[in-house]
């Protein structure tokens, strides 16, 4: 199953490059938003999803500025909350990957030929995903109030920060540092400060992993396909330990967005500062939680003993 996923995704990107200059980038992030968004997700609810995030695709292709990205972004966190606590389904975070992987093209060009293969690939990754009885395999039980909003906060954040590292860096191709967020997420959102170790030492991992492959000397389309293949590894390993869910979702980010080992060394630098950016944010979010239930608890605790002593009074 593995080989037929990742022959597929190396066909869809090699004729991508071949049809269009950016058309590899363009087919990689519609195949993955279609076949991961259908893994995550029931049919219907990935449907809706792909019409929401082709949309943002020819926003972001029409008006190609830095602000018009933040806001499809911030559209898609936020049906991403309302999806994960109305019935589970978590197309929409692959979705936003696909969104940031086409985000990586120069707004130059952005073409409506790529926001097409965009179109095509994405559906043909969700028919795949449906043929090989993958979709809506690792749906989840709907979220809670709580959960949502943690995720829709975490990702927020996530893509504010990187966007403004983005900006400091100076690079279009930035964007790719909110990807760790994104797989954090898809990841399950344990308890810190032990999950957030855990997911740190994965991405360490995977970054020394990847950058060995790129020393090896092999071509940029095979580490795009082992990308691929390595994104399957981490879905497969979802649901259980973060470690090697985080270390295959960065072996797959690095692969396919650092085509040289100059950019790769770059890219694990700054994915340092984002994992100690990722794990500071989720204590945070985790902590502000923690408050909260510990003051209603106590309230509610006080407005029973106010109860009882009225009682015994009476």
């Amino acid at each position: 199953m593995t080989i037929t996923i990742c022959a597929a995704a190396a066909i869809v990107t090699l004729l991508g490059q071949e049809l269009a200059p950016s058309g590899g980038v363009a087919a990689v992030a519609g195949f993955s938003a279609g076949f991961l968004g259908s893994v995550f997700s029931t049919r219907r609810s990935t449907a809706r999803t792909l019409v929401l995030v082709a949309g943002c695709v020819l926003v972001c292709t029409l008006y190609p500025f830095h602000w018009i990205g933040f806001l499809c972004g911030f559209v898609l966190i936020s049906w991403a909350a309302i999806e994960g606590h109305t019935n589970g389904g978590f197309a929409t975070i692959p979705a936003l990957n696909g969104l940031l992987l086409y985000l990586l093209i120069a707004p130059d060009e952005r073409t409506a030929f790529l926001v097409l293969m965009f179109v095509v690939t994405a559906v043909v990754g969700g028919l795949l995903s449906v043929r090989l009885n993958l979709a809506g395999a690792a749906n989840r039980p709907p979220m809670s109030l709580k959960g949502a909003l943690s995720v829709w906060v975490f990702l927020l954040a996530g893509l504010a920060l990187t966007s403004f590292l983005a900006h400091l860096i100076g690079n279009q191709k930035s964007y790719w540092l909110s990807f760790l967020f994104v797989f954090r997420v898809l990841a399950p959102l344990q308890k810190v400060p032990d999950a957030a170790a855990r997911f740190g030492v994965g991405v360490a991992l995977g970054s020394f992993i990847a950058i060995g492959l790129e020393f090896s000397g092999l071509s940029h389309k095979f580490l795009v396909v082992l990308g691929f293949a390595a994104a399957v590894f981490g879905v497969h390993r979802i649901g259980g330990n973060t470690i090697w869910t985080a270390m295959f979702f960065t072996i797959a980010t690095l692969l396919v967005t650092a085509p040289t080992i100059e950019s790769a060394v770059f890219r694990i630098e700054a994915a340092a500062i984002v994992i100690a950016i990722v794990g500071c944010l989720a204590f945070l979010i985790s902590w502000c939680w923690e408050r909260i239930e510990n003051r209603a608890d106590n309230n509610r605790n006080s407005a029973a003993n106010e109860g009882s002593d009225r009682y015994h009074r009476w």
